[in-house]
């Protein structure tokens, strides 16, 4: 199994790396790892690690670079940016806005097999990152203007 097979199994779709402030350090690999399907087929991969008090949520999508259709090249990376703008909840921006305040960071990236989305925030803003994702896959604002823009 090829290294990018071993980190999608591991962190396909939403990989949460929950760490509890109060508990004893110990590492990453500790045995707790839990892995699960959702009722809408999205697997959930939950890996504790006790060293800092915050979380890392982040969602994979199966989608890269690789996806492209000839000729089209640059279209994955160009939707990640446009996972920023607004959705029909959150204006463009508020996103970032939201992790910054609470003293967290956010980024994405695309490979050639997969897109994904991290945020690394306090364990209690863990819910409202959750939220912000969910919200981005349903309810982005995709217009002609959004796109020229």
């Amino acid at each position: 199994m090829t290294p990018t097979r071993i980190a999608l199994r591991t962190a396909l779709l939403v990989g949460t790396l929950a760490i509890v402030a109060s508990a004893p350090a110990r590492a990453a690999d500790d045995g707790d790892v839990k892995d699960f399907l959702l009722d809408n087929g999205m697997e959930v991969v939950v890996i504790p690690d006790h060293r800092a008090p915050i979380v890392t949520h982040m969602v994979w999508y199966k989608i890269g670079s690789a996806d492209e259709p000839a000729g089209k090249s640059g279209i994955a990376h160009f939707f990640e940016h446009l996972m920023f703008k607004a959705t029909t909840h959150h204006a463009a921006g508020e996103f970032d806005r939201a992790v910054s305040e609470i003293g967290g960071s956010n980024n994405a990236f695309t490979s050639y097999d997969y897109t994904a989305f991290h945020e690394t925030v306090p364990p209690s803003a863990l819910e409202q990152m959750m939220g912000f994702e969910a919200d981005r896959m349903r309810n982005l604002i995709l217009t002609d203007d959004v796109i020229k823009t």
